[in-house]
């Protein structure tokens, strides 16, 4: 018998709400989750779409909210404008957890795989508020975090993976963003070829090379596909 993946299991029935039910002033609280990433085309350029959701299984609802932002398919990030709906909840998301100041950078490039990766597998719940939009053109409130409950097993540090030592090392960014461009997959081999190949061609020097291969070995085999 071949398993088409039907269950006995009942799923929780949850009262879905939408973003634009919210008022200034109402407060939600919940586990969170962030959607997979979708991307559009808007005039001449590209934009990513997710959605957000929030169950509380007090009151069996589950709110439902949609952001988007200018996205660069070169290196997966999104491009978060000060004043912006998602820049709102992002700031004071990592005002919240990390403890950095609000407002704490003009604008944010949020590299996606890892901000879901983070949020959905490190955070437990959230509490919002929801406060007037800093852009009236959205025609939404902005979600401020007051709160969040992290995961007691993910309060220690996370192994280094790819992207992490990429984002410190600008010589292992370019070698990223390289593969990324050329739609390869990202994992330490192809990395480590990637780096080769600028530094024959003259694009990264010795020095910046040899540093970043030595940074690569701080990774274990279990990040290769990251």
């Amino acid at each position: 018998m071949l398993d088409f993946g039907l269950t006995d299991l009942v799923p929780e029935e949850y009262n879905t709400r939408l973003w634009s039910e919210l008022v200034d002033g109402d407060e939600i609280t919940g586990k969170i989750l962030i959607g997979e990433l979708e991307r559009s085309i808007i005039g001449e350029r590209e934009f990513a779409q997710f959605y957000m959701v929030i169950s509380n299984s007090r009151d069996r609802s589950k709110w439902v909210c949609k952001f988007s932002s200018p996205y660069s398919p070169e290196t997966d990030t999104v491009h978060i404008a000060v004043g912006s709906a998602l820049y709102t909840f992002l700031d004071s998301l990592h005002h919240v957890v990390n403890r950095t100041p609000v407002n704490w950078k003009e604008n944010y490039y949020l590299h996606f795989p890892q901000f879901q990766k983070t949020v959905n597998q490190a955070l437990d719940t959230v509490t919002v508020k929801a406060v007037p939009p800093v852009n009236d053109d959205e025609g939404l409130v902005n979600l401020v975090v007051t709160s969040a409950v992290i995961k007691p097993e993910t309060t220690s540090s996370a192994p280094a993976t790819i992207y992490s030592l990429a984002e410190k090392d600008p010589t292992l960014l370019q070698a990223y963003s390289s593969l990324r461009n050329k739609g390869d997959r990202i994992t330490v081999k192809n990395i480590s070829f990637e780096l080769k190949t600028l530094f024959d061609d003259g694009k990264v020097d010795k020095i910046d090379y040899q540093k970043a291969l030595g940074e690569l070995k701080k990774l274990t085999p279990s990040v290769d596909f990251q």
